[in-house]
């Protein structure tokens, strides 16, 4: 990949309880994506699974609105029952990255279970909840990271780091995806001492996201929900920002938090545009 020493280091704040197993959906797309064996169409899962097990789930009654194909439960299978002989979740990443044949590192943030919660008028509702349930329609109030306070960043991240030539904030939602991760204690101050560069690449264009509810999670948090915003929540670790070019007039205020401004075509559209803003990436 980019003749690069690839080591992606994921949030755990997504992890949810379905059907019995244990599933990290950050940790999977990654996986699967690396593997070469991502269904992109979907965004996730496996690309030709099948769903026998949740059609039959729906049969007799359960509910199956997080869908899940037959390769990908075996996948939560292995998971869940080397969890359940005590391994670490830093151990059986491991092991599902060697079956599947990634030679690239994926880390997860913190063994310790969280959970990213939004809160909504009915009350708490884990993130699966909120975005693949109820697609995000409901009115968010707030959200917490529950565990976040017990966690702790594992060793293999605190070295992955330290080592690092170069550190990437991937374009996630800042709230859902990147927010769980900073907000585990030390891990700030991992990446704020870290002797590499940290650039990210936003995932807003205007006032938007380019997928997903970023723009209306930012705003409950009390946060602009532009490229600024992204700055404004990075800013403690963050030597460079990527944003578009549509957004250009944002740069001098972006620079005014201490950080380099990047203006460049930030849209993904096919695997050319991915290989290319990777490469601009590593050159900042």
């Amino acid at each position: 990949m980019l003749g690069v020493d690839l080591t992606v280091v994921s949030n755990v704040g997504d992890n949810v309880w379905m059907y019995g197993l244990y599933v990290c959906p950050d940790i999977d797309i990654a996986m699967y994506t690396l593997a070469g064996v991502v269904n992109r169409n979907r965004g996730w899962g496996v690309e030709g699974d099948t769903f026998l097990t949740l059609a039959h789930l729906k049969e007799i009654g359960e509910p199956t609105w997080f869908a899940l194909g037959d390769i990908d439960i075996a996948t939560q299978m292995a998971r869940t029952d080397l969890l359940r002989q005590g391994k670490t979740l830093t151990f059986v990443t491991e092991e599902l990255r060697k079956a599947f044949h990634v030679t690239q590192t994926i880390l997860p943030l913190t063994d310790h279970p969280m959970e990213t919660r939004i809160l909504t008028r009915g009350g708490f509702l884990h993130l699966q909840e909120f975005w693949v349930r109820d697609g995000g329609r409901p009115a968010v109030k707030g959200v917490k990271y529950e565990g976040s306070s017990r966690a702790r960043c594992t060793q293999e991240v605190d070295q992955a780091i330290s080592r690092a030539d170069r550190i990437i904030v991937c374009p996630a939602n800042p709230v859902t995806s990147v927010g769980p991760m900073l907000a585990v204690p030390g891990f700030v101050k991992i990446l704020s001492r870290a002797h590499a560069p940290v650039t990210a690449l936003s995932p807003m264009v205007g006032r938007a996201p380019f997928s997903g509810p970023a723009a209306k999670l930012m705003r409950a948090r009390g946060v602009r929900s532009d490229s600024v915003g992204i700055a404004q929540m990075y800013s403690e670790f963050l030597d460079s920002l990527v944003i578009d070019r549509s957004d250009a007039s944002l740069a001098s205020e972006i620079e005014g938090l201490g950080m380099r401004c990047v203006s460049s075509d930030i849209g993904m559209k096919d695997s050319t545009d991915e290989v290319r803003l990777s490469k601009e990436l590593l050159r900042i």
